[in-house]
Parts: C-alpha cells; sequence; structure tokens
C-alpha cells in the first residue's frame, strides 16, 4: 500500500512540475492587432427604428464591402436638439475620420 501512494505522489509532483514548467516555458504570444485592410474611412450616417445612427466606416477600396464600423453617436429622430446633436456628432465623426487616417499613415 505505501508503494501505491508513493506512485501516486510522485505521479502527482511530476504532473505539477509538468504543468508549471509549460506555462513558462511556452512562446509569448504577442499582444497586437491584426493588420488592418486596406480601405478607406467615411462618415455616413442612417436612419433605423426612429433613431439617427452617425458611424465611422472603412470601406473597401472599391467602396462596395464596409470592413470596419465605428458608431459616433445614436440620436432620436423625435429630439428637440436634434440639430445641434446631430451637427456635434458628424464633427466629431469626421475628426476621428482624421485621426484614423493619420495612424494608418504613419
Amino acid at each position: 500500500m505505501v508503494m501505491v501512494e508513493a506512485v501516486f505522489v510522485i505521479g502527482l509532483v511530476g504532473v505539477m512540475i509538468y504543468g508549471v514548467a509549460s506555462l513558462f516555458l511556452r512562446p509569448q504570444e504577442q499582444q497586437h492587432r491584426p493588420p488592418s485592410l486596406t480601405g478607406k474611412w467615411r462618415v455616413v450616417h442612417y436612419d433605423a427604428k426612429q433613431e439617427t445612427h452617425v458611424v465611422l466606416q472603412k470601406v473597401s477600396a472599391s467602396g462596395t464591402t464596409v470592413l470596419d464600423e465605428h458608431v459616433v453617436a445614436t440620436l432620436r429622430c423625435d429630439d428637440a436638439e436634434y440639430d445641434d446633436k446631430f451637427l456635434a456628432a458628424m464633427s466629431t465623426a469626421r475628426q476621428r475620420q482624421a485621426l484614423f487616417e493619420a495612424e494608418e499613415g504613419a
């Protein structure tokens, strides 16, 4: 019985050593974003369900495929301050467009 316990303890210690060693010795995954697809950023807005969505889209060179989309603002169509909020959202979206284009150009 002592022999079975000894084999069990040695096996358990071996599994623990293997787990710790594999944790520290495996290659570190790099934490970076995948390369972005080439395209052009554009500011758009569309209405859906009584809301206006102001978004920044990255589209393919042909302009037919949306590669990425960032929602800048969502506005209720019946909001009393709709015009001011819409113009502010469009301005913010254009600023982000310039920022994203500058980052990709660097």
